[in-house]
């Protein structure tokens, strides 16, 4: 009921939905808003790479200073009313002399300062090191899941390109048996009318007329929202598309299963990303191990100063080094680390799972393909007897011998031998586009 009231609100108009090929299909899903997000996550992952590696490099400081106070500041070396009497002194001592009674400006009331300092981190570095390789990795994974996400919305889009399809072919084959029993029951009217055909035979092919009919509209209402699908697989949001250039080429005969998994195993990019997100979480562990020790710096400054008065030195330098250990919060360093080890185990026993996984899928798929192509090879072989047995019925019919309903019968044997056909051909390219 559900797929027959939507047949009835949605648009039904083949022609007017536009087509697409397949390639398009694929092309334009990249468009879909998961890929988006994988390239936004891709682009984070960036950012946070691009915010750990300067952490190997030497941090630098440059700070200036003006100040101005409310008066200089002087001192005099004799406090004394009365100029000093450095009379019968020779000079350079008499001048000497007499400077001494005077004020000397010990600060001025405005000073400046410029100070550089460099500080390079020492046994931080392998702990710096580890975070930045962290970074590296979950960059590098989120590579990989971009690349998944992007395969995933082509199989996508093949998978609902093909879907529509199938449907299409279903519903052309409901179509076609709808307008042959047309046909038979104009032809039934006609022979009720002359004698030759009873009340009941044409009654059976009305029926049969009516369950062809009601068979269109599902699949019609199928295919509509067929069509919806091919949309959103393509990010246009959901507007109908429908596929184009439609190829009959039988399946192909699957491939040997040998080296499928190896393959998959290496090239698949969740299992790419998740090793990364191992490697990741096994370098976390480890800086956050080194982050437990001790940590110590060598550093270097340089300040030039003025305004200091007669007692400054205006140009100043110094090396040196400095540790910083803070002891009582070794235990909760200590918890961080155990946390994180159990973190990357855990990440590593989710590949071991997902590499199971893989494998299974591989033989999952390629199941799936061997089955359709031999479903497909069945159905058409099934065909052809259907048609030639439908044939007999009909002659049998004509000639006295058979019934009505050994013909209607016939003619449904052949219809579901046609949509078996058609489904294992569709099938069997959605299984050649998973594998």
């Amino acid at each position: 009921m559900l797929v027959l009231a939507l047949s009835l609100l949605l648009p039904t108009g083949h022609a007017e939905t536009p087509g697409i090929t397949l390639e398009d299909a694929v092309r334009l899903s990249h468009e879909n808003p998961s890929v988006a997000a994988a390239g936004s996550a891709r682009e984070a992952a960036r950012a946070g790479y691009a915010q750990a590696w300067p952490g190997r490099l030497p941090s630098f400081s440059l700070q200036g200073n003006v100040l101005m106070y409310d008066e200089a500041q002087e001192m005099a070396l004799f406090e004394s009313d009365e100029p000093m009497d450095c009379t019968g002194i020779p000079d350079p001592f008499g001048a000497l002399c007499s400077s001494f009674g005077e004020p000397i400006v010990v600060r001025e009331q405005v000073t400046s300062s410029v100070t550089a300092q460099v500080s390079m981190p020492i046994t931080g570095q392998v702990a710096v090191d580890r975070q930045v390789a962290a970074a590296k990795a979950a960059l590098d994974a989120a590579r990989a899941s971009e690349r998944g996400v992007v395969f995933d919305a082509e199989f996508e889009a093949k998978d609902a390109w093909f879907g529509a399809a199938q449907v299409e072919a279903q519903l052309a084959i409901a179509e076609a048996q709808v307008q042959s029993l047309e046909g038979r029951v104009k032809i039934a009217e006609g022979a009720l009318a002359a004698g030759t055909l009873t009340r009941t035979d044409l009654l059976l092919v009305r029926i049969a007329l009516s369950q062809a009919r009601h068979a269109v509209v599902q699949l019609t209402g199928h295919r509509e929202l067929a069509y919806a699908r091919l949309g959103v697989a393509t990010g246009n949001g959901g507007s109908p598309l429908r596929p184009a250039e439609l190829s009959q080429v039988p399946p192909r005969e699957p491939p040997e299963a040998g080296a499928l998994s190896e393959r998959a195993l290496a090239a698949r990019p969740e299992l790419v990303a998740m090793r990364e997100r191992v490697r990741a979480a096994r370098a976390a562990s480890q800086a956050a191990s080194w982050a437990r020790l001790p940590s110590i710096a060598g550093m270097g400054a340089y300040q030039h100063t003025t305004g200091q008065g007669a007692f400054g030195s205006p140009d100043t330098a110094y090396v040196g080094a400095s540790l910083n250990w803070n002891v009582w919060s070794f235990g909760r360093a200590a918890a961080g680390v155990t946390a994180a080890r159990a973190q990357a185990e855990q990440v590593a026993h989710q590949l071991e799972s997902l590499e199971a996984g893989v494998r299974l899928d591989v033989l999952v798929r390629l199941t799936a393909l061997s089955t359709a192509a031999s479903a497909w090879a069945t159905a058409a072989e099934t065909v052809e007897q259907a048609s030639e047995n439908l044939a007999i019925q009909e002659r049998r019919r004509a000639t006295g011998s058979g019934t009505m309903q050994e013909v209607l019968d016939a003619n449904v044997a052949l219809v579901r031998a046609q949509s078996t056909q058609a489904s294992a051909l569709y099938d069997a390219r959605r299984a050649e586009a998973g594998l």
